[in-house]
């Protein structure tokens, strides 16, 4: 699979970049009150010891303020920074087979441009019982970059309303985890040739752990649907990663059979 990668910017680094700033400014901010309270200060140090306390007491107050802003604001951001990162899924469809199988995706734009595969989405594990969901907020520039691994807008705004809506993850940030597991991720060459082709499982999944170093049988999960004469047929490849590097799947499917059908679309 190739696509063009984006910046990969982390979540992480996004937030302590915001952090850094906003520690900065809140410290200045701290400064100015400090020199602004001291100015009082010596207004009122002839007025007595009564104002003199008086001031002495807004200097303490204005920090006070100042700190506590500053930890209830930075506190989410290290907290965040802190977290472990869990289990995730990339799933890929195989676009020809299951454009085969399903008239009803016969408009969508994978199966009218002829794509060999798509991504439908990236499982971070955080459920899709949030409440949340909406359409996925993309620049014109990153959607032209999503769209070469999910052409579909129904796809998108489904994976993000399922997968992505209920992480911490902006929906930015979200598609540019998809894009950049999908452009590191290196698949046989048979999935991409535009021909159909009867494969051994065992061989497929031998080449696939050869060309990603790190990745085990235990971290892909082969799906197969029944297509004419009964014959197994790839659909999809779920990946499973834990953090950013291959992982062991919580769950398999698994019902390719020791041999399985590569559909090109010919």
């Amino acid at each position: 699979m190739s696509v063009s990668e984006l910046n990969d910017n982390s979540l992480l680094s996004y937030r302590q970049a915001y952090s850094a700033t906003l520690k900065s400014f809140l410290l200045r901010l701290i400064s100015r009150h400090s020199v602004e309270a001291a100015v009082l200060s010596g207004r009122y140090q002839a007025s007595g010891g009564m104002a003199q306390r008086t001031a002495s007491v807004m200097i303490k107050a204005m920090v006070m303020l100042a700190l506590v802003v500053a930890s209830i604001v930075l506190t989410p951001a290290h907290a965040a920074g802190n977290a472990k990162v869990g289990q995730r899924i990339l799933m890929i469809e195989m676009a020809p087979a299951l454009c085969s199988i399903y008239p009803s995706r016969a408009k969508m734009r994978q199966c009218l441009e002829g794509y060999s595969l798509t991504v439908a989405g990236l499982d971070l594990g955080y459920g899709d019982r949030c409440g949340r969901g909406g359409s996925a907020d993309l620049t014109p520039l990153q959607l032209r970059v999503v769209n070469k691994v999910m052409p579909d807008a129904t796809v998108r705004d489904q994976a993000w309303r399922r997968y992505g809506a209920c992480s911490p993850l902006r929906s930015s940030f979200y598609f540019r985890q998809i894009v950049t597991h999908a452009s590191e991720l290196k698949l046989p060459r048979e999935l991409n040739t535009g021909n159909s082709y009867t494969v051994s499982k065992a061989r497929f999944l031998s080449q696939l752990i050869r060309l990603n170093p790190g990745m085990t049988a235990a971290g892909v999960d082969l799906i197969c649907q029944d297509a004419k004469r009964r014959q197994s047929v790839l659909t999809e490849i779920h990946i499973c990663y834990q953090g950013n590097n291959f992982g062991s799947c919580p769950a398999v499917v698994d019902n390719c059979g020791s041999n399985f059908i590569i559909s090109g679309g010919k």
